[in-house]
């Protein structure tokens, strides 16, 4: 039985939900694909009372690779893949512009998360984000919550650029490793980060 959100689990979209890799800009819901255990790692997450919130760096809206309304067509076609396997996410933030301009939603800002969390009225405490890039990791840091690094996407390449200046609460090898460690862990006590 899924309990009652009570705690919320920040989740990057690009190389943690939906496949990724460097060079590759998602530009039409046609190339939307899952990673494997994406489904399975999101019904344990909203089983264990988690909402589900993706925060997302869009660049590719800045560098002229798709518009918003295209982004949200892309959007539309996860929530339907999620809703037909039984998996409601509880909101999508975005942020549209590319590196370099100047704004306060691009992660590794806190601004969209905190905004879930106000609109969610649900604690900072007891989250949880799960990335495969630095600024997942860094905004996790500034959250003050358990992150979890993921080797899928740009994880790779990310630990090899940033090495120990990453560290995450914990590594994965995809979302899946990642929520079931969450899971067993002592992280997942209400009230403790």
């Amino acid at each position: 039985m899924t309990r009652a959100p009570r705690r919320i689990a920040f989740l990057d979209r690009d190389g943690t939900l939906v496949w990724d890799r460097p060079g590759f800009y998602l530009r039409r819901p046609g190339q939307l694909r899952l990673y494997s255990g994406t489904i399975r790692a999101l019904r344990l997450l909203r089983g264990a009372g988690y909402a589900l919130v993706v925060v997302t760096n869009q660049s590719g809206i800045g560098r002229g690779f798709l518009d918003i309304p295209m982004l949200r067509r892309i959007h539309r076609e996860l929530h339907r893949i999620l809703k037909r396997n039984g998996i409601r996410l509880a909101g999508i933030y975005y942020c549209p512009h590319a590196p370099g301009v100047t704004c306060r939603c691009r992660k590794p800002s806190p601004y969209l998360a905190r905004r879930a969390l106000r609109e969610l009225r649900l604690p900072a405490r007891g989250a949880v984000i799960f990335g495969d890039k630095r600024a997942d990791i860094d905004l996790g840091r500034q959250l003050g919550v358990t992150t979890v690094h993921l080797r899928t996407g740009h994880g790779r390449d990310q630990r090899e650029k940033h090495g120990k200046a990453l560290r995450p609460t914990h590594r994965a090898r995809n979302l899946l490793e990642g929520v079931r460690w969450l899971l067993r862990s002592a992280h997942t006590d209400y009230g403790r980060p």
